[in-house]
Parts: structure tokens; sequence; C-alpha cells
């Protein structure tokens, strides 16, 4: 039998909805942990990871991303999101248990073939870059790019004093952590070059491929944004540093990109008439 099998024959013309319920049900137990785990000092899901269903709606409702033929194979990822979820519970590791549900998300979608996997791909900013990975070589990644932030202020007469992680200009001071390397913005970045691949029409390859290329810009992104929170610092504004660095910068990323692509005109193929003239051999005499 075919792995692609009719979405009509296997659940009806309307049974994809009820399926997409039974999977959140199914993670509710993840889902209220990631509810709990929202906001607060030490989020243990942060803000931005908020983004991903944002994306996902906004091109479910303007029908974007295409709709794929059922694949069976999807049941696979189905049944090893839900494992996930059971070993991460029994274990107690929040990560393991959150993981699962993309996973099975993306395999839900291969199997109903609506949405389109690709759109469903972008359940995985759900899950945030895990703490042990930011924190990993601390304090040493923060140091260098604080003194590499500090170097344009001091080249123009603002004395600040770096020591460490920690960027002091008379009582002031900004103290960097893990959380300021740039993790948060290159993992927001990858999703909206997906995003915007998506959106526009563009096929898997190519999203993967935008996904690379924005995530990359970080390593040029990070160092200005840590340059702007020490401007701020000078210029008095102490208590705007922090909320800039931990949600200002990829907040305004998310909002300028998303305004592009919903702009962009969808990616059309050329016409079949333009396709055969292309492939017909030119003959000549």
């Amino acid at each position: 039998m075919s792995d692609a099998a009719p979405a009509r024959g296997a659940f009806g013309a309307s049974a994809h909805p009820v399926l997409w319920i039974a999977l959140l049900a199914g993670f509710s137990p993840t889902l209220a942990e990631y509810t709990r785990g929202l906001g607060g000092e030490n989020p243990s899901s942060p803000l931005s990871t908020l983004l991903a269903p944002l994306l996902l709606v906004l091109c479910v409702w303007q029908g974007r991303g295409g709709v794929d033929p059922p694949r069976r194979s999807g049941g696979l990822l189905i049944g090893l999101g839900l494992l996930l979820e059971l070993v991460g519970i029994a274990l107690g590791v929040w990560t393991v248990a959150w993981l699962g549900f993309p996973i099975a998300a993306l395999g839900l979608a291969l199997w109903t073939g609506r949405p389109s996997w690709r759109v469903a791909a972008l359940t995985f900013g759900l899950v945030a870059v895990p703490v042990t990975v930011q924190a990993a070589g601390s304090p040493g990644p923060e140091s260098a790019l604080l003194r590499g932030a500090c170097a344009p202020w001091r080249a123009v007469g603002v004395a600040f004093e770096c020591t460490g992680p920690v960027a002091s200009l008379g009582a002031t001071r900004l103290e960097l952590g893990p959380g300021d390397l740039g993790w948060t913005l290159a993992w927001v970045l990858a999703q909206l070059g997906w995003f915007r691949a998506v959106y526009t029409g563009a096929p898997a390859a190519e999203a993967l491929r935008r996904a690379l290329a924005f995530a990359s810009a970080t390593l040029l992104l990070q160092p200005v944004a840590v340059g702007v929170a020490l401007g701020l610092l000078a210029g008095g504004f102490e208590r705007a540093a922090r909320p800039w660095l931990s949600e200002g910068v990829w907040l305004l990323c998310s909002a300028v990109i998303v305004l592009w692509t919903i702009r962009a005109p969808r990616a059309t193929p050329p016409p079949a008439a333009s396709r055969d003239r292309a492939r017909t051999p030119r003959r000549d005499g």
C-alpha cells in the first residue's frame, strides 16, 4: 500500500480538526506546564516561544503553505512525540516532554496533509533553547561580547568600565548573562526565515536555507543590540537597557520581518507554456 493516502478516504472531509483537538488533549499535561512557565523572573517558557503559534495561525488564516497529500508515515512521528512526552514526565525533564509536541504535530500534519508539514514545522519554535546550552562556557562568551560592544563607546569618549560580563558607568551597571548571547534571537530569526519562505510559497529547501541565513544574522545583530543597551545606560535610561536585551530585540526583529513578509507577493511557478518552451531543444537550420 502506498505511503500516501487520500485524506477523504482515510478520515473524511472534516476529520482533521478533530484529530488536532485530540492531539492537544493528549499533550494537555505539557501544555499546562508550558502555560505555568510563561512570564516571571526566570520563566521556563520564555515569551519568545509565543511567536511560533502566532506565525502558524497567520499562515493557516491566510491559506499559506498549501495542502500536502496525506502520508501514513506521519503516524510514526505522532507515536514518537507521545513517547517523548511520557518519558519526559516520568523523568521530570520538561524539555524532553515538551519536545514531543512539535514532533507529534509534524507527524499529524504529514498524516492528514492539512496544514502542510512546512507550516506545522513552525511549532518547533515553542521549544526554547535549553538553559544548559545557553550557559555553556559562561561567563567567557558574555565577557567577550561586552568587550566588543564597549569598544566603540570608549572610542567616542564614554568611560565605560567593563569587568568580565559587567559594564559600569558611574553608579549604573549592566550585567550580561547567558540569555544575552543571542541564542533566543537566533532561534527567533530562524523561525522567521522559515515563516517567510513558507508564507511566500517557497519550497522546503529554500525555507531551510532562509532559516539558516536569518539565524546567522545574529552574529551581527546581537553585538549591535548590546551596544544599544550600553547607549541606553549612557543616556540615563538604565531601566530600559535590560528589557531591550531580554525582549525588545527579538520583538523588533519579529515585527519588521512579519510586516515585510505579509506585504510580499506569493511565489508563483512559471506558466506551463514557458516551461515547455524552455524544455524544447532549439533546432538550428
